[in-house]
């Protein structure tokens, strides 16, 4: 009979299984806000609910009927390529139904904060019967105040909202259909349409500029539609050369900055913050001295590398004289240089790093010559 050779009596070793901290953001997400089911077997249990989807024809299963604004938006937002693969959906509440004909909703804010409660979600797209000013303007501030992203699509001739000076919700115009009686009811989500593809995209890797889009038909503009769009930041999605695209100028949220470098903003913010989280809660102690500093300066620089790798941040260059220019730089303080009472408050200030975005090139100007030989 063999002996048991049994090393614990000698050799005792207990392994910790230590396990990261991981955010519930998105950043790839869509939340549909619509109005309740409208078949008769339509069920309650989508009820306060934020459902997810991995098809448009799983939204029979809660009562919706292929023609119900909810259904339009997931079939338009599962057409893509990429196409996600999950998109949410939340019934705004009726809360007067005593007028058929003039329902009384709750608000915006009330049902994106009963959203937000549920997580999981980036982008916001309301269904065509909420695409009036007062419901899209008060969705633009929930989301500035929330750092999501909303899109919305319109289809007269003007703007439908009169504030522009926000960052985190951009404007599609989808008129302009050529040889239709009445718009296509697709092309009132041609936003959710852009939100799906780009978000199949690593953030700070994609323009949302000249994208071929899936289930929207394109618009044909005339010259003072094109101006009055590009001067106010408005995306529209036309032919050029034969191919059906987004503007080449388009892509950019009212407040007039580019929707990849927003999104790679909020990217970059959770990732660092999720590094130098784990730093902290994996070990045992980080001290508050060079090599404790060092430690979070590493999980900055992984976070800021990471950026440059999916192509947000600018790699490494060089001008005309070889002095590098490097994409991003970091700094944080030395241990010496902090006072008594700031490491007894063990909160570490100062570190800072500047980022160098790599933009991206969506339009170009050539020159040339013809010369006789």
């Amino acid at each position: 009979m063999a002996i048991k050779n049994n090393l614990d009596e000698i050799v005792n070793v207990d392994i910790e299984i230590a396990t990261p901290g991981s955010s519930d953001e998105s950043f790839s997400n869509i939340l549909m806000v619509a109005e309740a089911p409208d078949t008769e077997n339509a069920t309650a249990e989508i009820g306060n609910k934020v459902v997810g989807i991995s098809q448009a024809a799983e939204l029979s299963d809660y009562g919706f009927s292929p023609k119900h604004q909810a259904y339009i938006m997931a079939t338009v937002a599962f057409s893509q390529s990429p196409a996600p693969d999950t998109v949410y959906v939340v019934v705004r509440k009726v809360v007067n139904d005593e007028d058929d004909e003039n329902l009384v909703y709750e608000s915006m804010t009330e049902v994106l904060n009963r959203a937000a409660e549920a997580g999981g979600w980036y982008g916001i797209e309301l269904s065509s019967t909420f695409l009036n000013k007062a419901d899209i303007e008060e969705t633009i501030k929930w989301t500035e105040s929330n750092k999501k992203l909303f899109g919305f699509t319109f289809v007269d001739k003007e703007l439908p909202v009169s504030i522009t000076n926000y960052f985190r919700s951009f404007a599609v115009y989808g008129g302009g259909v050529p040889d239709v009686e009445e718009i296509p009811a697709e092309n009132y989500h041609i936003s959710i349409a852009m939100m799906a593809k780009c978000f199949g995209y690593d953030p700070g890797s994609e323009t949302w500029a000249l994208k071929a889009l899936a289930a929207v038909s394109p618009c044909k503009l005339s010259t003072a539609m094109k101006e009055y769009c590009d001067d106010n930041n408005i995306t529209y999605f036309t032919t050029y050369a034969k191919k059906n695209i987004t503007s080449s100028m388009g892509g950019k949220v009212l407040g007039n900055e580019w929707i990849d470098t927003i999104r790679f903003r909020d990217w970059l913010k959770n990732d660092m913050q999720e590094r130098v989280f784990n730093l902290l809660v994996l070990n045992q102690k980080v001290p508050y001295t060079d090599d404790g500093i060092t430690g979070v300066e590493g999980k900055m620089e992984e976070s800021l590398k990471e950026g440059q790798k999916v192509g947000g941040i600018a790699p490494t260059e060089y001008d005309a004289d070889d002095n590098e220019i490097p994409g991003y730089t970091i700094t944080v303080p030395k241990s010496a240089d902090l006072s008594d009472s700031q490491k007894a408050s063990r909160q570490l200030t100062g570190c800072k790093f500047t980022v160098k975005l790599a933009g991206a090139i969506q339009a170009v100007e050539i020159s040339g010559n013809l010369v006789y030989a």
